[in-house]
């Protein structure tokens, strides 16, 4: 029965997640380009069957072009893309979620590097699984074991990403590494975030009757200084907590996450009478000199934000949007109110 109502609700809920959420992403490179990865309805230029394709718009001195990314015009929903940006190969990576139909959907990562598209590689294709809130980012080092058994960080290109999943059983954080060799995308791996979470207590954090886990749902990375490790944010919904963890992959024969527990920051309670209905994408500042961490969303008239630091959570807050503060001028005022 329960497998049966989740395929209802994969055949309903993308619809109205759309009508949520600005589905785009926006990256500035250093040198001054600005990459727009946005889905778009198939207006006749795409086959019948596709019902979203994704445009990936590029400015450079004030002169945009368009183009298509090539899986996009297969058949099926094309949605949810993040980007990231890889400086040293000037190299475009855009994660996606395509769906065939209702009640299957599959990952994808292409890449783009001067004017060209590399072919896309699927991660994990999977029916009766609903994933959103997707994030990509990048790591230029690994750590490889030598000959004399001893371990020397060396030149590796990795992508990580990270998004929510959904089946008719349970819900979790996922997570997946490539390797880029010559702008090739090889190895892939894949795992539930909490593999490598501290050992959870016995009973779940208590909340009120009211409380909205949406806010549990969308992991972030969080820049750790290095260059051969990654931090992520992300929620349990079972034991309403936050945690918080590093991801430092080893070269040993393969390149992979080592098993055990790789916590890099405490474990953050949710808010007890957290019950605002936030929509769109939740997105993560972390404080630079403490363990305060600040969520906010974004609408069409506001900046929605809630900040823990000290121990505790404070009220929602918002920031009205306005011809004088835009929502980017609002998060960059959040930003810079957690690196003072």
């Amino acid at each position: 029965m329960k497998r049966l109502l989740f395929v209802l609700l994969v055949a309903f809920v993308p619809a109205a997640l759309f009508a949520q959420i600005a589905d785009r992403d926006v990256l500035l490179t250093p040198e001054g380009t600005l990459y727009t990865i946005e889905s778009s309805a198939n207006d006749g230029s795409a086959p019948s069957d596709v019902t979203r394709l994704l445009r990936l718009t590029i400015q450079r001195n004030n002169q945009p072009t368009t183009t298509i990314v090539p899986e996009s015009l297969t058949a099926g929903m094309h949605w949810r893309p993040a980007l990231a940006y890889d400086n040293d190969s000037q190299t475009l990576f855009v994660f996606w979620l395509k769906m065939p139909n209702a009640m299957s959907s599959e990952l994808l990562l292409a890449s783009y590097s001067g004017g060209k598209w590399q072919p896309a590689v699927s991660i994990d294709s999977q029916s009766y699984r609903l994933r959103y809130n997707l994030r990509i980012g990048i790591t230029r080092r690994v750590t490889q074991l030598q000959k004399d058994l001893s371990y020397l960080d060396v030149p590796q290109l990795l992508i990580h990403a990270i998004w929510w999943e959904e089946t008719g059983y349970a819900e979790t954080a996922r997570y997946s590494l490539f390797s880029v060799r010559n702008g090739t995308i090889s190895s892939v791996e894949l795992h539930n975030l909490d593999e490598f979470a501290q050992t959870p207590a016995f009973f779940p954090n208590e909340v009120d009757s009211k409380f909205n886990p949406e806010i549990l749902k969308h992991p972030a990375f969080v820049d750790n200084g290095t260059q051969d490790s990654i931090d992520v944010i992300f929620g349990d919904v079972h034991m309403n907590v936050f945690n918080r963890v590093t991801l430092k992959p080893i070269a040993d024969g393969r390149i992979h996450i080592p098993i055990g527990a790789r916590p890099g920051g405490p474990r953050i309670m949710a808010p007890y009478s957290f019950s605002e209905d936030w929509t769109g994408r939740i997105s993560t500042i972390v404080g630079s000199h403490d363990d305060s961490l600040l969520l906010y969303n974004t609408t069409s008239n506001s900046v929605n934000y809630i900040l823990y630091s000290n121990g505790t959570w404070a009220s929602v807050k918002t920031l009205s949007l306005s011809n004088k503060l835009s929502a980017d001028g609002a998060v960059a005022a959040l930003t810079r109110m957690m690196n003072q």
